[in-house]
């Protein structure tokens, strides 16, 4: 369907709905995903009724383990409990991150980038400018469910577990409505902040809050009864299994509508201005300014900071809980197998733990990587890098530049990462070796430099996809490693996954000639990308 065909409110419809649709497919196929591995996994690991009560009580005993994943009281309903258990707090976090983002870049990210002077030549309000664009990215949230939902009936069908399509279908609503209440959020914040930067702190720090809350309610027992203050507690409290409340919905819709609408109240405003005023005179600031890796490091400190906090706190919960956890399933033989599996058959299980959540920082420094290629792809596509090449700088040394400072900061982010796991898990009594904490940091970004190799290959010959292609890379290498450690699969299928090379066994020292022809390729790669794109035209957005 060609824009120009379209009146101007369905344009706008059909923008917000394009800008949001990619990023709404991979939430709805990580959460279908999620439901689908910890049913069919659970399912599997605890056959019987008897491993599954003896499973809960561990658990339960736990309560520490509440603060990441969700109240261990559904655990009674058998393998629906436990996907609600392992999955409803974690991905109704990611949904609402989702939604953040995705709407302060489509409200206040296109008037930064001056997309609405266009749409407002063509006789449209503030106000319709703003409403549309939502509905747009309403559309996207229900395909998102839609995917959700196909792939978690899908998976208790062929696993035979019992679960209702009502209970489905609740446990999935729950999940995304989350999306639904900070959609409106970002809506409201778009209108508050006069950058989108702005406009994203002012939706991320009462997110954080309210997660924390709903981390200590299901932490602390008595202080349990805070759930209902926090929309993450409502999401527990709508029950999809054991006692569904699906009133609990309507909270959601009802805060998450008011705060749109008093969004859209606002977006009656001057073009360029906002609700909570910033001074018009800026203080020059030449800090950085020297070279263009400065410049990037300075346009993207805030990116850079929010991931590196991002990692440490995963980390450093991670190895906070470890003696708690393992103390909660010591009894679980399945359980162990797992987490051997995942960490390199270590022989402690409080390494093995601690290896399994390297699995998960790994991840996020993939994730942060893809996000860096992600930056040098907006200076082209924002014509920033236009105002850079105009200067005597040549095309190689920035992209050469940029692809140095991505890998550094990420090698930055993960040894700062065992640093914090040394100093965290020794101060438990765990025995471990800070230079073998430290090489596997560094090993551990080998995956990181082929993926930055692949990005920037991508990125020369097809810049538009190159976020995409380094998801679907990343995401094959998540599903593989997370398989693996539940079910065998064939050695090709294991080996094609970036987590087979990277070593989480803290007990050994990593495989330094792995890490070596990972980097090798990826600098192969990487080359091969800079002459690319130095054949090429530069492609604006």
């Amino acid at each position: 369907m060609q824009a120009q065909s379209l009146s101007p409110k369905r344009a706008l419809i059909w923008f917000g709905c394009k800008q949001a649709l990619r990023r709404a497919v991979i939430i709805g196929l990580v959460a279908g995903f999620m439901l689908a591995l910890q049913g069919v996994a659970y399912q599997k690991t605890y056959p019987d009724a008897a491993a599954r009560d003896k499973f809960a009580k561990s658990l339960a005993s736990a309560p520490g383990l509440g603060f990441l994943y969700g109240d261990p009281k559904n655990l009674d309903a058998g393998t629906a409990g436990y996907m609600v258990y392992r999955v409803l707090g974690f991905m109704g976090v990611v949904t609402s991150v989702w939604a953040l983002t995705t709407t302060t870049r489509l409200l206040r990210g296109s008037e930064e980038d001056g997309h609405w002077e266009v749409v407002r030549t063509g006789g449209i309000t503030t106000r319709a400018a703003t409403t549309y664009p939502m509905l747009g990215f309403s559309i996207t949230w229900c395909i998102a469910i839609a995917i959700s939902l196909l792939m978690t009936v899908s998976a208790t069908a062929s696993a035979n577990i019992s679960m209702s399509f009502y209970a489905i279908l609740l446990l999935n609503l729950a999940i995304f409505v989350p999306a639904l209440l900070f959609g409106g959020v970002g809506l409201l914040t778009s209108q508050l902040g006069l950058t989108r930067q702005r406009a994203l702190l002012y939706g991320l720090v009462p997110l954080g809050v309210l997660f924390l809350l709903r981390g200590v309610a299901n932490s602390v027992h008595s202080l349990h009864w805070l759930s209902v203050w926090t929309p993450f507690g409502w999401a527990e409290l709508v029950n999809p299994v054991l006692a569904p409340q699906p009133w609990w919905l309507a909270p959601f819709i009802g805060l998450g509508g008011l705060l749109a609408g008093l969004g859209i109240y606002l977006a009656q405003r001057d073009y360029g201005s906002s609700v909570i005023q910033q001074s018009e005179i800026v203080r020059p600031r030449y800090s950085m300014l020297s070279n263009t890796w400065s410049l990037a490091f300075r346009q993207n400190i805030w990116t850079i900071a929010g991931w590196t906090l991002g990692a440490l706190w995963l980390i450093g919960l991670m190895a906070a809980l470890t003696t708690t956890a393992i103390n909660a399933t010591a009894d679980s033989d399945s359980l162990s197998r797992s987490l051997h599996s995942l960490a390199g058959n270590t022989a402690s299980l409080k390494l093995a733990f601690l290896g399994a959540g390297l699995v998960f920082l790994a991840m996020i420094l993939l994730i942060f990587s893809i996000t860096l290629l992600g930056t040098i792809r907006r200076d082209e596509a924002k014509q920033y890098l236009d105002n850079i090449l105009v200067g005597p700088l040549r095309r190689s040394d920035w992209l050469i530049g940029r692809l140095l400072l991505s890998f550094g900061t990420v090698l930055a982010v993960s040894l700062m990462c065992g640093l914090l796991l040394y100093a965290v898990a020794t101060s438990q009594n765990i025995s471990l070796s800070l230079a073998k904490v430290l090489a596997t940091s560094v090993c551990a970004v080998g995956s990181v430099g082929f993926m930055i190799g692949l990005g920037a290959l991508v990125y020369g010959l097809s810049p538009r996809l190159t976020t995409l292609i380094m998801y679907v890379a990343v995401g094959w290498s998540f599903l593989i490693a997370l398989v693996a450690s539940a079910a065998k699969l064939n050695s090709a299928i294991v080996h094609s996954s970036l987590f087979y090379y990277i070593s989480f066994n803290l007990a050994k020292w990593p495989d330094w000639g792995t890490f070596g022809i990972l980097m090798l390729i990826g600098v192969a790669l990487g080359a091969a990308g800079v002459v690319a794109f130095n054949r090429r035209d530069i492609i604006p957005e």
